[in-house]
């Protein structure tokens, strides 16, 4: 473990401590560094300002403050950085294919869809690569028709060929996929009244709030907005957590996360959505949200699919340290 540090120059004044540390750290380190190892980082309790231990990335820090960062490069997954040509889909994450259709298991981290950095490594092109590899003529076809936040794991379909395509979108426009999500949240004071097994749905309309960086913010608004509707299941309770399943009704960005982190319940992990005022007792090393089920009548044959995946590592293991 390394331990870099550094004081708030006098002419920045006051700075808010992850744009700090995104602009001094990576020449310290002589290397990049990526927003998800920030989010790590700071998650696991490995930044402190004037000694004391500072988990809130958004916090205003000023002048002639002491910044320590202890980095840790062997449980520190530089996620999200990866580039493209290095690489490379782990067959293991297929867990369901066929003729037509191909379902993957993605990891928290990686986008699903090209980002404004070609040569940053996506899903997309990742299985472009992948099935290519295997196909005779050495260039496959693959169709996307959905996707998931980079930070969120879990279940993403493929199309194989282009005459499954207009099965699959009228699956997904007619919401005839049944998706179903796994989140560990803490229960802040404004939290709802929860009992395991008991269901309950939040609904309203979304649009976006604010912008920065390039990072959009979306969230409840009374007019110019979308329609949002998640129903929830409390699977358990514990103390300061609960986990729940999340089945959305429509696919609005960042919708689970705006519809948990709006009425109390914030996703653990979450940097964009978790409030600066609460800070959680248990260190996440990223958002615990995931695709664990989709299930649907097959576009190309009628017959019924259900498709799940397990658990996260990072998931089962923050369960161990909820106490009931």
């Amino acid at each position: 473990m390394k331990r870099y540090h550094t004081r708030i120059p006098a002419a920045l004044r006051k700075v808010r401590l992850d744009q700090f540390i995104l602009e001094w750290l990576p020449q310290a380190m002589g290397k990049p560094l990526s927003r998800t190892t920030l989010r790590t980082l700071f998650f696991s309790g490995s930044v402190y300002v004037n000694r004391h231990r500072q988990k809130k990335p958004l916090t205003e820090v000023y002048a002639g403050a002491v910044i320590e960062v202890y980095y840790d490069s062997d449980k520190v997954a530089e996620k999200g950085g990866t580039r493209l040509i290095d690489a490379r889909v782990d067959p293991e994450w297929i867990v369901f294919e066929d003729e037509w259709l191909i379902v993957v298991n993605k990891p928290s981290g990686l986008p699903t869809q090209p980002t404004v950095d070609p040569g940053r490594a996506n899903l997309y092109d990742l299985m472009g690569k992948y099935l290519s590899g295997r196909h005779p003529s050495g260039n496959a076809y693959v169709g996307l028709h959905h996707r998931l936040d980079k930070d969120t794991s879990g279940l993403v379909l493929f199309t194989k060929k282009e005459e499954a395509n207009k099965g699959v979108s009228q699956l997904f426009a007619e919401h005839r996929i049944r998706k179903t999500y796994h989140c560990l949240c803490w229960r802040s004071p404004s939290a709802p009244a929860l009992e395991v097994h008991g269901g309950f749905e939040i609904k309203n309309f979304l649009g976006k709030v604010s912008e920065s960086q390039g990072k959009k913010k979306f969230g409840a608004v009374s007019s110019g907005g979308d329609f949002a509707l998640t129903r929830y299941r409390t699977i358990q309770l514990f103390r300061d957590m609960v986990w729940l399943t999340a089945m959305p009704e429509t696919g609005r960005t960042h919708q689970i996360r705006v519809h948990c982190s709006e009425n109390g319940l914030p996703i653990l992990g979450d940097s964009l959505y978790f409030p600066e005022n609460l800070h959680p007792l248990i260190a996440v090393p990223r958002l615990l949200l995931h695709a664990a089920s989709l299930e649907f009548e097959h576009p190309m044959t009628g017959a019924p699919v259900k498709i799940e995946c397990a658990l996260p590592k990072e998931f089962i293991s923050t369960l161990s340290q909820g106490k009931e």
